[in-house]
């Protein structure tokens, strides 16, 4: 348990790495939602389709942390007290925006774009105004 919850804490830690903020321009792809991706929708689909929308343009990983957090805190607003931690772990597993994933962070945009590179950064500009 304790390497298991270690792990959980360097993948955290790892996920809050600089990044160039995300493009101002909107994704390539149409926004769409699934909902709570591989998940019972419950009473809490509007923060997961709040929380796609957020995938869909990507960004930063602090970004993805952020929207990440404002899941957890909709879901425990909703009166949940464990699940939203059940979820967090999972969308921290398995939402990076490396993997060829349908639900990845940066969904809307060629893979692998959800990060952007240091030399994607001088030339990106403002970040998208939420």
């Amino acid at each position: 348990m304790k390497s298991v919850l270690i792990a959980i804490g360097l993948l955290v830690v790892l996920s809050g790495c600089a990044f160039p903020p995300k493009p101002s321009t909107p994704p390539e792809k149409p926004f769409v939602s699934d909902g709570c991706s591989y998940w019972p929708d419950g009473d809490y689909f509007d923060c997961c389709f709040e929380h796609d929308k957020d995938y869909w343009w990507g960004g930063t990983p602090q970004e993805r942390k952020n929207s990440d957090l404002r899941l957890v805190k909709c879901v425990k607003d909703k009166g949940h007290t464990i699940l939203p931690y059940i979820m967090y772990i999972g969308i921290r597993v398995g939402g990076y925006g490396w993997l060829p994933t349908p639900f990845r962070w940066g969904f809307g945009r060629p893979w692998p774009k959800g990060y952007y590179s240091e030399a994607e950064k001088q030339t990106i500009g403002n970040l998208n105004p939420k």
